[in-house]
């Protein structure tokens, strides 16, 4: 973002106040820098981050130590997963792919999927509806205020990680955890005495 900018003349950001508005559009980050930033230079400034992160950031992507056994139990234990994200679906699956976890996800969808971008609960709710899922069948687990505003606007329980970009707890969240292990016990913890998201029963390692 700031490689953008800089070219351009433009402050640089903080680390921090980019961070928040993680998952929103690059047109809300452009506008940190340029409040009265006009559309063509938006998009001419999308094109060249968008250069920029196909050539540094998606190569630097790694899991957090635990993602992967955590998805594979997950799927083990008979849930349905998605990927929603603010990047383009087609970067979403790039990335995944290059993880090495793209056959645990069923869906994925980018904030070019859906007409309105986080917080709004649309991406949610496609996925919900291209799972075949009911929100009270959901949780969203997320790491910003964006996550977290969508999945209570789409009426899906909420789970927010502390070892993301926010690091003390968000209103939006249900609950918080600070492990893989307690994000493993809430999710099973929803399934509670009806099928809940644990709807296909099976294992589900602690």
């Amino acid at each position: 973002m700031n490689a953008v900018i800089a070219t351009h003349g433009g402050p640089l950001l903080p680390y921090e106040k980019v961070g928040e508005l993680t998952g929103l559009p690059l047109d809300a980050m452009f506008r940190l820098a340029w409040p009265d930033v006009g559309a063509a230079d938006v998009e001419s400034y999308r094109v060249e981050y968008r250069a920029r992160y196909d050539a540094v950031a998606i190569p630097a992507t790694r899991l957090y130590r635990g993602a992967a056994t955590t998805l594979r139990d997950f799927r083990e234990a008979g849930l349905l997963q998605a990927t929603v994200t603010g990047k383009r679906a087609a970067d979403c699956e790039r990335i995944l792919r290059g993880l090495g976890i793209k056959q645990d996800i069923d869906v994925y969808l980018g904030g070019d999927s859906a007409p309105r971008p986080k917080p709004a609960p649309d991406l949610a709710q496609y996925a919900m509806s291209r799972l075949g899922v009911s929100p009270d069948e959901s949780v969203v687990i997320g790491d910003s205020a964006a996550d977290l505003a969508m999945g209570k606007a789409a009426g899906a329980h909420t789970i927010q990680v502390l070892w993301g970009f926010s690091r003390s707890p968000l209103p939006d969240a249900e609950r918080t955890v600070r492990t893989w292990r307690e994000l493993r016990d809430a999710v099973r913890a929803l399934g509670g005495p009806k099928p809940g998201i644990l709807g296909r029963g099976g294992p589900l390692r602690s």
